[in-house]
């Protein structure tokens, strides 16, 4: 690009947490580093630690479950308010080379943002951190079987079954939104792109949207801190992410009770408060940076990744082992054959609490194994670095605004 293009990065929330929140606001640092003009439209009221060169256009709506239920299901399917405040925002500010690139909008934003975002499409980038795009509970997992889910999504089998985490009631309202999200990204499908974190996702969103333009940007990998030199000698065992059913949490501290070895949870989640409560014996340290996180880690043996769906990248697991650290993961999440190809990590069948345990076992037990596994670990070649992603990003950029502004002067020509 000449001059630097503007780029407005769009979430639900403006906070850190979580892999699409730490992600989408990494972006915006970054590329603001570059002097690019950046504005980051959230869903939320914003926070005060913005980085320079970022400018805030916070919406200062509320998170889908405040408020009344009717109020909840509404905004859910459809946030006239964004709708309207994002519209205008695009025109009053909106450039030729102004690229949006539309992070999570499963709760705040609602399938309005697409609608929002249509006069603009060909310029904009949808990224693919989760399946919401294709899947009404957003992770092709049955929650009350914490099974995998097969069924097509919105087909007459999958309206006929209570997937939900919730109730059923939730699962109708969720196909619903799907349905309305379908229906308002069809602009979208022929000129916006869309970005996948991992190869793998690809077969399982186009089952019911099949977009013209997909890339594939693997996530950045930082480590957490420096290399964990003798995981061997520690004794600790630890969850990193988010404190969710879906990954597994409660089967990792059955398994510690089992064993009788307490698990570091490292995070917060809607499902801390039960862990905690049915699970007193473990040890909750909530949001943790990632310079105390560090720090924590000196003093693990292992990281457990126990995600029961199809995650698609699962950026904690990367992190660890970059830190050195040996792994357990869940053969559900996409990633799993490449990270048990390293030599580093065990799997297991997350629908098999016994596999579970007797992995955990092995690695309490055995210090020849886990000093093998973290060998492995620190052998890796380094993966995508931060700033590689973010050069991924402005290279795709150029490609938009390049491609924009040829239709743009063919258009033009044939008025002329």
């Amino acid at each position: 690009m000449g001059k630097r293009a503007p780029i407005v990065i769009l979430n639900d929330f403006s906070t850190r947490e979580g892999g699409a929140g730490y992600l989408a606001n990494a972006l915006a640092d970054n590329l603001a580093q570059k002097q690019y003009p950046v504005t980051f439209i959230c869903g939320d009221h914003g926070h005060d630690n913005w980085s320079d060169g970022v400018t805030p256009a916070p919406l200062n709506q509320t998170a889908l479950l405040d408020g009344s239920k009717a109020a909840q299901a509404t905004r859910g399917l459809y946030n006239r308010t964004v709708l309207k405040s994002v519209r205008n925002w695009i025109e009053n500010n909106d450039t030729d080379d102004t690229i949006y690139h539309l992070h999570n909008w499963s709760n705040i934003l609602s399938p309005s943002i697409f609608d929002a975002l249509a006069p603009v499409a060909d310029r904009c980038v949808i990224h693919a951190h989760d399946f919401f795009l294709a899947c009404p509970n957003g992770a092709f997992l049955n929650f009350p079987r914490s099974e995998i889910c097969s069924l097509t999504p919105l087909s007459a089998s999958c309206l006929a079954t209570q997937c939900d985490k919730r109730n059923y009631p939730q699962k109708l309202w969720r196909s619903a939104r799907n349905a309305v999200m379908e229906n308002r990204l069809r602009p979208h499908l022929a000129s916006a792109q869309f970005v996948l974190i991992h190869n793998a996702m690809r077969s399982l969103l186009t089952q019911n949207i099949q977009p013209r333009k997909i890339s594939v940007i693997g996530n950045p990998v930082t480590p957490f801190g420096p290399p964990v030199n003798a995981p061997e000698r520690q004794k600790g065992i630890a969850h990193i992410g988010r404190v969710q059913r879906l990954k597994g949490v409660f089967e990792l501290a059955a398994a510690g009770r089992a064993l009788n070895t307490p698990i570091n949870f490292f995070g917060t989640g809607e499902d801390l408060d039960e862990l905690r409560h049915t699970f007193p014996e473990h040890i909750y340290h909530g949001w943790t940076s990632r310079e105390d996180l560090a720090e924590h880690l000196q003093n693990m043996r292992a990281i457990v990744i126990g995600t029961q769906s199809p995650e698609p990248f699962c950026l904690a697991a990367f992190e660890s082992l970059a830190t050195g650290l040996p792994l357990i993961v869940s053969r559900a999440i996409l990633a799993a054959p490449e990270l048990t190809e390293t030599g580093a990590a065990l799997d297991f069948n997350p629908d098999d609490a016994t596999s579970l345990k007797t992995a955990l076992a092995r690695v309490i037990e055995d210090d020849n194994l886990v000093a093998k596994l973290a060998k492995a670990a620190r052998a890796q070649p380094p993966a995508r670095t931060l700033p590689e992603w973010v050069d991924a990003h402005v290279s795709l950029y150029e490609k938009i605004i390049h491609a924009a502004s040829s239709q743009f002067e063919e258009a033009e020509l044939v008025l002329s």
